[in-house]
């Protein structure tokens, strides 16, 4: 199976519930094209992804008076962030049993906002026709003037700022420069650390209908919204329950 165990990273329980949300034109090609969409790690908003905190640079600086590290291994630390945020590709979801508002308000206002529900475990069973691993680990979020690596490479892209906490964030993750024994990379990384060759992303064949929990409509979503995405789930054989969030919506008052 694709999925794979790494010692560095912490992978939740497979019962645990997961939320992924998005705009409509994503939902849509979840949908219809059948893929997860995973993104090399350079290309999101985040400066901060896959490099190492300003204590660690700090702490590499230090090593000798005149700031040369005395690892030489430590001369290719640049280059080890660089090659690691370049190659590798992040799928990412909320985990939580609850809808968030934050993540609502974070991916759009009345703007066709669509979230599905899963669980690591079908996580899980949706990659495993996948020819490379798949790794699955919760975001840790750390004080970036802290001092947190614990020596491996890909456990830099399972990391955030502490700003971030609010995401609650597991990532899908897929090295592409890892390799099963006897396999192939999924890309070549040319010796300069040259990314132009590499693509900006990973698409993983998977099936919807098993992959999905639930649909939930954001909750400034018009009624039109709902009643559209319940005729695409029906067009697409979807079974799964379709609700609208209710997070918004004045309760009836108890007293007169």
């Amino acid at each position: 199976m694709p999925f794979a165990v790494h010692p560095d990273l912490i992978t939740p329980p497979d019962d645990t519930i997961l939320w992924r949300y998005s705009d409509f034109a994503k939902f849509m090609d979840l949908i219809e094209r059948r893929k997860l969409w995973f993104s090399r790690a350079d290309k999101f908003e985040d400066p901060l992804e896959g490099t190492f905190t300003d204590a660690e640079i700090a702490h590499f600086r230090s090593l000798r008076p005149d700031g040369t590290p005395v690892d030489p291994a430590a001369y290719s630390l640049p280059g080890v962030s660089k090659m690691m945020r370049g190659t590798t590709f992040v799928n990412c979801w909320r985990e939580g049993k609850r809808e968030s508002m934050a993540m609502w308000d974070i991916y759009g206002k009345g703007s066709g906002i669509v979230a599905i529900k899963s669980t690591v475990g079908l996580l899980k069973e949706a990659v495993a026709s996948y020819n490379w691993d798949v790794f699955i680990s919760r975001v840790r979020y750390i004080d970036w003037n802290e001092l947190n690596w614990g020596g491996n490479a890909l456990e830099m892209c399972v990391r955030k700022d502490a700003s971030y906490a609010h995401e609650s964030e597991v990532r899908a993750v897929i090295w592409g420069l890892g390799s099963r024994p006897g396999g192939s990379p999924l890309v070549t990384m040319l010796p300069d650390n040259d990314m132009a060759s590499i693509r900006s992303g990973e698409e993983v064949d998977i099936d919807p209908a098993r992959l999905i929990t639930e649909v939930m409509i954001g909750p400034r979503e018009q009624s039109r919204i709902f009643k559209l995405v319940q005729v695409i789930m029906k067009r697409y054989g979807l079974p799964q329950p379709l609700k609208a969030s209710d997070r918004l919506k004045a309760r009836a008052s108890i007293w007169p």
